[in-house]
Order: structure tokens, then C-alpha cells, then sequence
């Protein structure tokens, strides 16, 4: 390799390394800088709905503690009301117990007006004649129940809540409980937990909040970060301003953030960079490796034709001078072709990845917004029964105090008197029936209402009071009259004896449990739901396939299937896109008991990004290939020499052959391609050469997909974009995610047949004749297996019904037993034509009696043409016995027979003399003539043939020049070409041949046979 050669080649090494460097820098900022830009519009949003969020939290708060704090006032009023009443109140300990059980309180205590206990259901820390308890005795004052006083002195292990109300001038009644349920109440719907647990941004991102005063994280998902010092953590104190995106360190994890200070806390969104590198590395790697395989190619051809070039010396035909530069026109012409190629390949590979990692991150992104809207729906149904069943629970207590009330004083069964025991418990309305039904007193304007006995009626559930059950609860439902939700609750009276004299009934309306349900409603729930910039939800329901929700309220109540949405489109879990009236949106589905619910997103804003970026590194790729392509096309002037011929009588492995278009191209000759051996480096071509560096390219891009496949949860983790397209849960159909499967499958599939094959090969090394036969025999299959297998695979991938395309292959069966036999057996001959390689296009084979080069390979037929320009169209099915003559040269041979009695020796010598000249009066002859000794004894004749090495486009007329040469020699010599004859005469007498013709005869024949050795045409012996 000379100087300038190595010089070049570095160079090319660097412009390849600076363009490699180039691209990844471009690729992984723009792809960097576009996942910012959707986090960055995403945090906005959460940021923007997060004052209301923590308003709605905190009300909920006040609301929880005002209707807890109610709850428990209501039953401090209840034991004044019973003391005022008559009801058998006494101010002793069993009484008070008495009461607890009753009311379902920790502790109820009868307290003077200076904090002294007089009565209680059992013993307490509280000293209530401390000032820290005078807000009960505001009871003395105003005769309302007081606000509650709350004791926590985690020291003594004391939290307590107690509520006051007056009985008279001079005591109270005081209810002793543990707010334990209040605080869990707290912190499932108004902690700063409750908010930010359900806010996520991408994949893997959260909301984390820092206390503005201390820097203590106050809410992290990571439960061992809560109570941390974000700054020892790795948080900067300068990051934490209102409204600023940075980059953070928390934990020694990279986070991409966005601060929002509301108060005094600072919440956080955050979104690892893990999340972003994920999705970049994997596009940015693939797009690179393409990039740097398409400059491999490039560079690596020019190289090999240039080392190839400088050994055989520098043809002046392949260059053209321009100036001071002259331009190669072999590399230039391939260059260009691969330059091109490979630049089509970058464009599309990177709209590929593009495309498929923005498909599989709003894909991810899309399911986890599904999965989370039916966990909030999920969560606020179990809200919901859980408030049903604490309502039933908490509204049956006070309906037994009524019972307990009427039950010993049955005159307060009036309406003045019912109206006041209303108020004290709370409840709008109480209703008396007697032990036949009838209303005897209520505190509403209802009279004269007697119970039902018709099981359809909503009243007549409560008719089982009067047969002994003790109670009866009914579900909040709709009043029929005002629309509103109202529970009605139940508890038999008893007489004196203790038998069921009737019973008592309350209706109340949960006005918070209904306030819950309207939130909980299809609407509200996904009303706020946001899915990038311009993403929605909408839900159809199950039942009937109508809209039950979509932001164009026009469509709400209308039937899916007319306006665009299909069958296969309302399931679970469908990822695919979806029309609806006109407009095309890319849709994730989840399912709940009653809708389908769907997270979509406008198709341009999810691929607004991919031609700007896909033209991008098409530009680079471009400035780059074109930088290569002209150093390896343009060199400096120089001398050329005469290029150096191939020795005679060496016959090559590989050589040039005219193609059908006219084109020049290598090939390998047909003994070639069956021996078990590779070419050494040396011997291969440039395009040998480039070939191999392409294989070498494919095969890492193989091995990588199927290692990266095999261990997708190692390299990729369980929630990866990886990890989706194989786990299969897009939809079934011509997408860019089945496609990618497929390609992943077939890799894989590739590698391990390869694996096996070369195990078995391995094998056959070590075996017999016959088990190295089988293990051919195993190889072929294997190889026709996984094709098919792939196929069929790769076809149920991209939605084919494979059930419903082997029943067409029975079909197929059929038809061909009548009448497309032919069709289909070429067909399927032609396939195999092309996969076993038994001949290609500008080869030169015989089939039959025509022999010829092969033009055409077609799905049915195969083109022949011979010598003569005559092209013979052969089906593919009836191509059989076919003889690949394909190599370097073709031969052209000449059989003539001489009679018995002449001297052999004698006419070897003359034509150890004469063939020489034969040579030079035929320049068709690319070398020979060869004797060939003497191939047949006729009947009439001694047969001995002549061959010459030619050009194919030769080998017909030279044939017929030799048969002429032959005879103008056998004329020359007297030698007699024998025909059959009847002798009548006395036979000719022929010269004899001396001792010195006969060792130079002898010498003549070894000499031609060692010449020849590697020539033959002994499968003509068998043809003529």
C-alpha cells in the first residue's frame, strides 16, 4: 500500500469520525430538546391545575372536620335532649355507659359548670377544669353545642377530641373520642400525599413538594426521601424559584424539573433523565449505526477498488482529468450509487425510529393515563361505598337514638316535639308508625301515609320492622318527585314488654354523598383529563356504543359506530388510531364495568416533529457522504501505467461477465460456489469485499436485536418502549409497532438458525459420509422451516387471520387440482430457483439441448439467450438436469477423425507443429489450442479433438474456424478423414512413423494433457 493510499485513508478515517461525532451530537440534542419540549408542556398544565387541586384538597378538609365535628355534636345534644325529656337519665356511671354504647363514643361524661366530673363511662386524662377546656364552657352561654376541643400530647400518648352541650344552668354533657378517623380521613382526601400521588408527567414522572421554610421534603413517591433536607440531598437552593425549569440532583438522580411555590412549599415536577435517555439513546444509537454503516460501506468500497487499482496498475480508461484533479470513474460511479442508497436508508430509517418511538411513547405514555383514569374511577366507587356504608352506619345511630327516645317516652311522638329531637340529631325529617303501618306523628308535612305492602314500593321494605327486624337501611336513591338523593332509615319502637309497637323512620338527604356521586359522574372524571398539549379523554359506554362523554358535547348521546369509531376499536386495551367525524386522533383504551374509556391525541401535534428532525439529519448525513464521495472520486494527477494482465493459463475464481443491460459485472463461477471453502481476503474483489463488510454489518445489527430481545428486561426494564412492543398490546394491523415486531422476530430467528447451522456444520466435520449427509439434509430444512414459520408469524403480526389463511391454503390445494397445477408449480420453482442459487442472471448453463446465458429469472419463466441472440423462454418447472457452465472463459473444441492405419505418433507431431499457427490465424482464441489425445475409436475412424479456451460470444464460430484449420492441415499433411466406405481395391499404404516422431509424439501428448489438465469438456463426450 503506497503512501498517498494510507494518507487518504486516514483522512477518510477522519472526516468519518468528525461526521460520526457531528451526527450523534445533533441527534441527541434534538431528540433531548424535543422530550423537553413535550415534558415542559405537560408540567405547565399540571402546574396550572394544581392551586385548585390543593384548594378542592383543603376544602375537602374543612369539610371532613365540619362534618365529623357535627357528627359528634349531634350526640352531645342527643344525651341533653334525653336528660331534659324524661327518657330515664341519670347522672351515674352505668348510665353513661349506657349512653357510649348507644351513641358508639369512646367516653360520655356529665361535667359541672367548673370542669368537676360527676358521671362518666370511664376514666380520663382530662382535667376539664384547665383553661385549656373553657371552649366547652361556652355551652353555659350561648346553649349551643360547642366547637371541638382537641388535646394532642404525643409525650403521653394522648389525642383526644371532646364536644360539650349544655343540659342546665350548671352542667354538660361532654363526648370523649379518638379523631383517628379524622386524621386517616385527612390523609386519603387532603394531604399533600392525596394531591400529588395521582399527578404523573410521562412514564416515570412525578410531583415531589419541599418545604420553602426548611427545605424538608414534605412528599416524595419515595417514602425514604419524606422528612429528608432536599439540599443535603442535592437540590440548589437557587434552582427553587417559582416558575423555573432546571436541571436537579436529588438522591444522585438526574431529574428535569419544574418549580411552582404555592405558600410556603415548593412543588416540584419531575421527570428523570433515565426517562429521556431511554428513548434517546435507543433512536440516536439505531440512527447512528445506520449512518456509520452506510459511511463503512462507502469508504471501505473506495478503498478496496483503490488498493485493487494500485496493484494491477492505473488504467487511464478509468479516469477522466478535470483540471488539476482527475476523477475515478469506477469509484465515483459506485460511490454515488451506495452514497444514494445509503442516504435514502438514513431518511428513512430516522423517520422510522421517529415515528415509532413517538407512537411508543404516547403508546406508554397513553396506557399508564388510561390505567390511572380507571384507578381514580375504581378508587371514588369504593370512595363512594365506603361513604354509603359510613352514612348508613352513622344516620342508623342517630335513628336508634330516636328509637331509644320514643321507646321511653312515647309522648314525645308529636310534631312539635319530633322537630326538635330533628334538630338535635340533625335529620330533617322523623316519621311514627304504629304496629299496622299508619303514620301516627312526623315532623314533616306528610300525614296520613300508611305503609305499602306492595314489594314493588319503596316503602314496603320497612313493613319487616313490624315482624321483628330491628332495622332496615335502604340505598340513597333519586326521589321520585324532586330528583334528589335521600336515604330512608328504620328502627322498630318496643312497649313496655318489649314487643314491636311500631316503628321509627328517618329521611335525610347526604348531601355530601351526593355531591361525591356528581363527582364520580363519566363527565367529571374525565372533564380535566389531558394528554399532551391538545389530548383528551372521551368514554363510550358498553351498553348501547353511544358517546357517554367527549369534549364536543354535540357528540355526547351519539352512536360511536356512525361517526367514525369501528367494532374492533371498542374493546380493552386497543392502541391504534381512531376517526372520529373526520378528525384522526392516536387512541389508548382501558375498560370499567359500564365504558370504554380512551386517552387520544391529535395525529400533527404527535408528529409535528418527525420531518423536521428526519430532514435534519438527512442534511448532515448529506454534507458528509458528499465530503467522502469527493475524496475517494477526485485524486491528484498522476501517471498512469499500463495495466497488468492476468498470467495465461490461470483461471479465476471470480471475473467479469456482460449482463443483460450491457453492465459489466463480477461473478464467481458455478464449480465455485458449490466448494466448501471461502475466498481467501486476497482473492476477493472489491465488491467481494464490500459484500462481505455489509454481511459483517447485518450480522451485528442481527445479534444486537436479538440479544437486546432476549434480554429486554436487563438492558430496557419491565415499563420500557422496548418491553411494549414486544409485550404485544398494540393493535394487530399494517402498523409501524408490528412491523417492528416482526423485524425483532426475524432477527431473532436468523440468529439461532444461523447458530444452529453452524453447530451443525460443526458436526458434520467429526461425522461420516452418511451423517454429514444428514446433517446437509438437517441444515436445509431448518433453513425452509424458519422461512416459512416467519412468515407465517410475521402475517398474524401485521392482522392476517391465520386460521383463515390455511383454510385458503386448502382452497389453494384444491384449485390447483384443477387447473392451476402449472401456475403454481412454476411459481414455486422459480422460488426455489432463487433461493438455492442454482443459477443467476448472466450465467451460462445448458438446459436440455440449448445452452446460452441466462437474462431473465421471472416468477414463472426463465430467459435463455444463446450465442446466435435467439432467447428461448423456459418455464420454470420444466428447468431440470440443468449444467452450470458458467466461468471465466468458455471453450470451443473441435473432434476429427483419422483413419486406422494412419500413424498416431505422425499426426501428433504435426500438430505440435501446426497448432501453434492456429492461434495466431484465430485471435478469438484466449488460449489453447489444446490436444486432447483421443477421445473415441469409431467404427471407421480414430476420433481426437482440438479445444481452445474463448468468450462465449465466440465459442460458435470458432468452432467452425477450427474445423476449417483442421482440414487445411490434415490437406497439407495428406492425412485422409475417413468415411464409411466399401474397400474394393488393395488398401493404401500409409507412411509409418520414425523412432524420432514417435518420442517426440510421446513428449508432444504428456506436454498437451499437463496444459489441459484444468480444461476439459468431457460432459460434451456424453452430449454428442
Amino acid at each position: 500500500m503506497s503512501r498517498k493510499l494510507k494518507v487518504k485513508i486516514a483522512i477518510l478515517i477522519a472526516v468519518a469520525a468528525v461526521s460520526m461525532a457531528a451526527m450523534g451530537v445533533l441527534l441527541a440534542t434534538m431528540q433531548t430538546d424535543l422530550s423537553l419540549d413535550g415534558y415542559t408542556q405537560e408540567m405547565q398544565q399540571e402546574a396550572g391545575a394544581l392551586p385548585d387541586l390543593l384548594v378542592d384538597a383543603d376544602d375537602g378538609v374543612k369539610q371532613n372536620t365540619a362534618t365529623y365535628d357535627a357528627i359528634f355534636q349531634s350526640k352531645a345534644e342527643s344525651v341533653a335532649f334525653m336528660a331534659n325529656n324524661n327518657t330515664g337519665f341519670e347522672a351515674t356511671p352505668a348510665k353513661m355507659a349506657e349512653y357510649q354504647d348507644l351513641l358508639g363514643v369512646d367516653n360520655v361524661m356529665v361535667v359541672d359548670r367548673e370542669g368537676n366530673l360527676i358521671a362518666q363511662a370511664q376514666d380520663t386524662r382530662a382535667n376539664f377544669t384547665y383553661s385549656r377546656f373553657n371552649q366547652l364552657r361556652t355551652v353555659f352561654e350561648d346553649g349551643k353545642p360547642s366547637k371541638a376541643v382537641e388535646i394532642e400530647l404525643p409525650d403521653q400518648d394522648w389525642l383526644m377530641r371532646y364536644y360539650a352541650a349544655r343540659i342546665d344552668d350548671s352542667t354538660m354533657v361532654v363526648i370523649e373520642q379518638n379523631p383517628a378517623e379524622l386524621r386517616e380521613l385527612t390523609q386519603i382526601a387532603g394531604s399533600t400525599e392525596s394531591v400529588l400521588k395521582n399527578i404523573a408527567i410521562g412514564q416515570h414522572g412525578y410531583m415531589f413538594a419541599v418545604s420553602a421554610q426548611d427545605y424538608l421534603v414534605e412528599y416524595h413517591p419515595n417514602r425514604n426521601l419524606v422528612g429528608a433536607d432536599a439540599i443535603d440531598k442535592g437540590i440548589d437552593a437557587a434552582d427553587l424559584e417559582n416558575g423555573a425549569f432546571s436541571w436537579m440532583t436529588l438522591d444522585g438522580e438526574s431529574l428535569y424539573c419544574h418549580v411552582s411555590k404555592i405558600g410556603d412549599t415548593y412543588y416540584i415536577a419531575a421527570v428523570p433523565e433515565s426517562d429521556m435517555a431511554a428513548t434517546r439513546n435507543i433512536t440516536v444509537g439505531v440512527i447512528l449505526f445506520i449512518f456509520f454503516a452506510v459511511m463503512v460501506v462507502v469508504i471501505m468500497y473506495g478503498v478496496f477498488v483503490m488498493r485493487e487499482d494500485e496493484r494491477q496498475g492505473h488504467d487511464s480508461e478509468n479516469y477522466r482529468e478535470m483540471g488539476p484533479l482527475r476523477y475515478n470513474k469506477v469509484i465515483g460511479r459506485k460511490a454515488a450509487v451506495l452514497s444514494l442508497v445509503g442516504f435514502l436508508g438514513i431518511l428513512l430509517v430516522s423517520f422510522y425510529m421517529q415515528t415509532l418511538f413517538a407512537l411508543s411513547s404516547q403508546s406508554v405514555a397513553n396506557n399508564e393515563r388510561a390505567d390511572e383514569m380507571v384507578e381514580t374511577i375504581q378508587r371514588a366507587n369504593d370512595r363512594t361505598d365506603d361513604l354509603s356504608n359510613q352514612y348508613g352506619e352513622r344516620y342508623l345511630s342517630k335513628c336508634r337514638v330516636a328509637g331509644y327516645i320514643l321507646d321511653r317516652n312515647p309522648a314525645l311522638a308529636n310534631s312539635d316535639d319530633l322537630k326538635k329531637l330533628g334538630d338535635v340529631l340533625q335529620i330533617q325529617y322523623l316519621y311514627v308508625y304504629d304496629e299496622t303501618g299508619f303514620m301516627t306523628a312526623t315532623s314533616s308535612s306528610y300525614t296520613n301515609f300508611t305503609l305499602s305492602e306492595n314489594p314493588d314500593d319503596q316503602s314496603y321494605e320497612f313493613r319487616r320492622l313490624l315482624q321483628g327486624a330491628d332495622a332496615v337501611v335502604q340505598e340513597p336513591r333519586a326521589d321520585d318527585i324532586t330528583g334528589e338523593l335521600r336515604q330512608y332509615i328504620g328502627v322498630s319502637l318496643h312497649d313496655a314488654k318489649g314487643n314491636a309497637s311500631g316503628l321509627v323512620q328517618i329521611s335525610v338527604r347526604p348531601t355530601r354523598l351526593e355531591n361525591l356521586l356528581s363527582t364520580v359522574q363519566i363527565g367529571s372524571v374525565l372533564d380535566g383529563v389531558k394528554a399532551g398539549s391538545d389530548g383528551f379523554a372521551f368514554a363510550v359506554s358498553k351498553a348501547d356504543d353511544t358517546f357517554a362523554y367527549f369534549p364536543d358535547q354535540r357528540l355526547v348521546g351519539k352512536n360511536a359506530l356512525e361517526h367514525g369509531m369501528t367494532e374492533n376499536q371498542l374493546k380493552d386495551g386497543y392502541c391504534d388510531y381512531v376517526s372520529v367525524d373526520g378528525v384522526q386522533y392516536y387512541a389508548s383504551s382501558a375498560e370499567t364495568d359500564d365504558y370504554y374509556l380512551y386517552i387520544a391525541g391529535a395525529e400533527g401535534e404527535l408528529m409535528a416533529e418527525r420531518v423536521p428532525l428526519t430532514l435534519a439529519t438527512g442534511g448532515v448525513a448529506l454534507v458528509c457522504l458528499a465530503v467522502i464521495f469527493l475524496l475517494l472520486s477526485f485524486e491528484p494527477r498522476r501517471s498512469s501505467s499500463a495495466p497488468r494482465r492476468k498470467e495465461e493459463g490461470t483461471e479465476s475464481r471470480m471475473f467479469d461477465v456482460k449482463m443483460p443491460s450491457g453492465r459489466v459485472a463480477k461473478t464467481e463461477s458455478a464449480a465455485s460456489r458449490w466448494l466448501d471453502r471461502s475466498f481467501r481476503w486476497e482473492e476477493r474483489t472489491a465488491e467481494q469485499k464490500t459484500a462481505a463488510v455489509v454481511k459483517w454489518l447485518v450480522g451485528i445489527s442481527v445479534v444486537a436485536v436479538c440479544v437486546a430481545v432476549v434480554f429486554q428486561d436487563r438492558f430496557f426494564g419491565s415499563n420500557s418502549i422496548f418491553s411494549y412492543i414486544l409485550g404485544g398490546e398494540w393493535e394487530r394491523g399494517l402498523n409501524v409497532f408490528a412491523l417492528t415486531a416482526c423485524l425483532m422476530f426475524v432477527c431473532v430467528a436468523l440468529t439461532v438458525v444461523a447458530v444452529v447451522q453452524k453447530l451443525l456444520n460443526l458436526l458434520a466435520t467429526v461425522l461420516g459420509a452418511r451423517g454429514e449427509t444428514v446433517c446437509r439434509l438437517l441444515g436445509s430444512f431448518i433453513k425452509y422451516a424458519t422461512i416459512i414459520g416467519m412468515l407465517y408469524y410475521c402475517l398474524a403480526l401485521v392482522g392476517v387471520d391465520t386460521t383463515t389463511l390455511l383454510a385458503s391454503a386448502g382452497i389453494l390445494s384444491i384449485a390447483i387440482s384443477f387447473g392451476a397445477k402449472e401456475l403454481v408449480s412454476d411459481i414455486l420453482s422459480g422460488l426455489f430457483i432463487i433461493f438455492e442459487g442454482e443459477f443467476r442472471v448472466g450465467d451460462i448453463i445448458k438446459v436440455g439441448d440449448w445452452r446460452g446465458t441466462v437474462v431473465e429469472i421471472g416468477v414463472r419463466t426463465t430467459k435463455v439467450e444463446d450465442g446466435s441472440q435467439n432467447i428461448k423462454v423456459i418455464r420454470n418447472s420444466d428447468i431440470s438436469n440443468v449444467i452450470n457452465m458458467t466461468k471465466e472463459t468458455s471453450y470451443a473444441s473441435c473432434d476429427v477423425g483419422i483413419e486406422y492405419g494412419e500413424s498416431l505418433e505422425r499426426v501428433e507431431n504435426i500438430l505440435a507443429k501446426e497448432l501453434p499457427f492456429v492461434r495466431k490465424r484465430l485471435p478469438a482464441i484466449i488460449d489453447g489450442p489444446f490436444y486432447k489425445g483421443v477421445v473415441a475409436l469409431g467404427d471407421n475412424s480414430v476420433n481426437i479433438r482440438i479445444v481452445v479456451q474463448c468468450a462465449e460470444t465466440d465459442r460458435i464460430q470458432l468452432e467452425r474456424d477450427l474445423n476449417r484449420e483442421m482440414k487445411l492441415i490434415f490437406d497439407k499433411y495428406d492425412i485422409s478423414i475417413p468415411y464409411p466406405q466399401v474397400v474394393l481395391n488393395q488398401p493404401t499404404e500409409f507412411k509409418k512413423a520414425t523412432d524420432a516422431e514417435k518420442r517426440s509424439a510421446d513428449q508432444f501428448n504428456e506436454q498437451q494433457k499437463a496444459a489441459a489438465k484444468e480444461l476439459g469438456n468431457e460432459e460434451e463426450d456424453q452430449t454428442r
